[in-house]
């Protein structure tokens, strides 16, 4: 897994956001809105309050570069359960970043006493399937023709992880896990 830092997503990370939201890839897979209404991103960064909803900017600990985002859906803290998901830019690809990213994530999502975390994955996205084996996600099955965006629908497959079934970890402790969203980044 290659390192990587997770900090709060604000105003300033607008600009390389909106440049990983022009990739065919991203637009592909997450709920961007194509076209990108004027104002939307800045509504979308505000929306991570740090209580219902997280988000971050995964950024390489060497450089600061940005590699990509980190989100929460609803964070339910009654059921104790999440949906987690990511996005990486073009060059950071196939180095170990989204394995990272989730595994921080994760963790995060475990600290914060969650009990079920959940990705959804597309189909077509056989890419995001191996991140999420690879951190200990079990496959649950598929749920068909689900809400994209605008009139787009398309099959989503279910991963979910609960406690004690996330890679490299014992007795509560990451193995070699890369360095997550702090209590304070919350």
């Amino acid at each position: 897994m290659r390192p990587v830092v997770l900090v709060p997503l604000t105003a300033a990370h607008v600009p390389a956001l909106l440049d990983a939201m022009q990739d065919a890839q991203v637009r592909r897979f997450t709920r961007v809105p194509v076209p990108m209404p004027d104002g939307w991103i800045d509504t979308w960064v505000a929306g991570f309050d740090g209580e219902r909803r997280h988000g971050w900017a995964v950024l390489d600990p060497d450089d600061g570069r940005f590699l990509g985002y980190a989100v929460t859906g609803p964070v339910d803290r009654t059921a104790r359960e999440v949906e987690l998901g990511y996005a990486v830019v073009p060059g950071a690809r196939g180095q170990g970043v989204a394995t990272a990213t989730l595994h921080a994530l994760s963790r995060w999502a475990l600290d914060e006493g969650m009990l079920r975390l959940t990705a959804l994955v597309s189909t077509g996205n056989p890419a995001s399937s191996r991140v999420c084996a690879r951190v200990g996600y079990t496959l649950e099955g598929v749920l068909r023709s689900v809400h994209h965006r605008g009139e787009e629908r398309q099959d989503l497959e279910c991963w979910s992880l609960l406690p004690g079934e996330l890679a490299g970890d014992v007795a509560g402790e990451p193995a070699d896990a890369p360095p997550g969203p702090s209590p304070a980044a919350n």
